[in-house]
């Protein structure tokens, strides 16, 4: 699975596996204290373009404070490049009632809609949602059993046990000293009683930050701990009064209510942490949506690797629109630039990118994004060690080699054509992604959508790859793209399609046949066409085996699909 991308400042903190008691009054420094230790601003908060019928100007504006762009129109796509790899697309849906946008800024593309005003298009340009945007991190002291003080700590976006435990404090006077078990890091805190704050210096490879912690009340633990503490789960209807899809109570989809949500009154116990959202929808209705560590539907989740099968879709849609694009079509038959004259290599095809069997030797992920601008010139690269075809090996570089063949075969910058082909379509308005310093769109992960939106996806398989009735993506492209083309490796001896994992789960006391995408930290989308089932997953438990699969499947499989009934 895809491992997270490298950015100048690496954050790590440690997510709780139990939780003490709430504290006493009594003691001022025992408790769960809070602070923002990072926030990633956005260089630009809206854009306007006018006039409405031919825009020809763009207006950037941050604080009231605007930059003009001059717009060039080609091929009814509306465009203007600036400095430091700003770029900015935009195109009309098909009856031309939603203009679509793509911002790229900083490797980031950002997916958002304009809304008609008088003589003038309008739209926020929304945060980009990288995993250190609005970054909080929280410092649980408490007392163990034989009296001593102890820490705990985490934030609200990852688990980061994978990283430091705090082993011991030491408190002299008013300073506190973490023992660590990573000497790479650094942690010190200075409690100020008079002021009721905690300073504190965390310290890692990437520099030192000093932030002020304020001691958190326990109706205030919303993003430290799953669920409110002390609140009985009660169950409501989703109420979706914007969206495409309709809602229903789990009662009369036929699923046992009361087994069904017993999960939801012990998220707090520990053995749930980082799960941030679940989502379940059976018969084509939305019966099950919640959200957790202060996560809301809004919200961008990072769907990681999950977005693999997404990208099975995209090529879908550009082989519905593109004849000539097959999945026996050569990969260097869309890569002329590249000189490569090994014979194996020359017969890589989609297929093999599609099954993870081209061959190549594994990339290190890292090594590609950190210090090489084309992706997929690093991959082309690399030696063969495999026959295509031969042997399945899950390679994140290897599906990138796709996102070149749907650019040049839609003749479109990828992001808007997956704006205005897939996405706007599916009343999907928002997506962010990341992009290669070679302006090619990476499909392998780094993918930030709706959890709701995601589960968009699940009902686009069931009904065939139609979407309001309308066929988005041909019905023969979602068979054989789900159906098993390879043995993939984990889980050992599973099926695997076209970026789809084919497994067998019990449903009901059944065993059937479910879709999934997976992604790194617990994102999942899981597929059940025989009960017109999709449940959607995601968690920030990142890095963490095998913590990010055991904790929802515990979920999936202990609550949720024993108490459908198939009768």
């Amino acid at each position: 699975m895809q491992k997270p991308y490298c950015f100048a400042l690496v954050i790590t903190l440690l997510s709780v596996s139990c939780h003490p008691l709430p504290p006493s009054s009594s003691e001022p420094l025992i408790g769960v204290w809070s602070g923002l230790l990072f926030q990633t601003e956005s260089p630009y908060d809206s854009i306007t373009l006018s006039p409405v019928r031919f825009p020809s100007k763009a207006h950037l504006y941050k604080n009231g404070q605007k930059k003009v762009f001059p717009l060039n129109e080609e091929s009814a796509i509306w465009q203007f490049k600036g400095k430091g790899g700003l770029r900015f697309h935009a195109g009309f849906s098909q009856d031309s009632s939603i203009l679509h946008a793509i911002l790229t800024q900083n490797l980031w593309a950002q997916g958002f809609v304009f809304t008609k005003k008088s003589n003038y298009w309008h739209a926020l340009i929304p945060k980009p949602e990288i995993i250190d945007t609005d970054y909080l991190v929280y410092l649980e002291l408490y007392r163990d059993e034989s009296g001593a003080i102890q820490a705990k700590m985490q934030s609200n976006k990852e688990n980061r046990e994978l990283h430091f435990t705090i082993d011991s404090v030491t408190i002299r006077g008013d300073s506190l000293e973490f023992n660590i078990s990573n000497d790479r890091f650094h942690i010190s805190a200075i409690h100020n009683l008079s002021q009721k704050t905690l300073s504190l210096s965390y310290a890692n490879p990437g520099g030192e930050r000093r932030i002020e912690l304020v001691k958190l009340a326990p109706h205030e633990y919303e993003g430290y701990r799953p669920r409110p503490l002390d609140t009985k789960y009660t169950y409501s209807v989703p109420k979706l009064p914007e969206e495409s899809i309709p809602s229903a109570s789990l009662e009369e989809v036929g699923i046992d209510v009361e087994r069904f949500l017993a999960f939801m009154d012990e998220m707090n116990q520990g053995d749930y942490d980082h799960i941030h959202s679940i989502l379940v929808s059976k018969d084509q209705k939305l019966v099950f949506e919640e959200y957790f560590h202060g996560y809301h539907r809004e919200y961008l989740h990072d769907i990681r690797s999950a977005f693999k099968s997404l990208a099975s879709l995209a090529l879908g849609k550009a082989m519905m629109e593109d004849s000539s694009l097959q999945v026996n079509t050569k990969i260097l038959d869309y890569y002329p630039g590249y000189e490569i004259t090994a014979l194996q290599k020359q017969a890589i095809t989609i297929h093999h990118a599609l099954t993870m069997s081209t061959g190549i030797t594994l990339e290190d992920e890292d090594e590609m994004q950190g210090n090489h601008p084309d992706w997929v010139g690093y991959k082309l690269k690399l030696p063969m060690k495999y026959p295509p075809g031969e042997h399945y090996e899950y390679s994140s570089g290897g599906s990138h080699l796709l996102s070149g063949i749907i650019q040049k075969s839609s003749e479109q910058y990828l992001p808007l054509f997956l704006a205005e082909k897939i996405m706007g379509p599916m009343d999907i308005k928002q997506f962010q992604m990341l992009t290669s310093p070679y302006g090619r769109a990476y499909l392998a992960g780094s993918f930030y959508m709706r959890p709701l939106d995601l589960s968009k996806f699940g009902l686009l398989i069931i009904n065939g790859g139609k979407w309001k009735e309308k066929t988005l993506i041909p019905a023969s492209w979602i068979e054989q793209s789900t159906h098993p083309h390879i043995q993939g490796s984990w889980p050992e001896n599973s099926d695997y399609g076209y970026l789809w994992r084919i497994l067998e789960r019990n449903v009901g006391g059944k065993a059937m046949k479910t879709i999934e995408a997976w992604g790194n930290g617990g994102q999942f989308l899981i597929i059940i066409p025989e009960v017109e089932m999709t449940i959607t997953i995601t968690g920030g438990n990142y890095n963490l085996f095998p913590e990010m699969e055991e904790k929802p499947f515990k979920i999936l499989e202990e609550y949720i699909l024993p108490s459908v009934n198939i009768e």
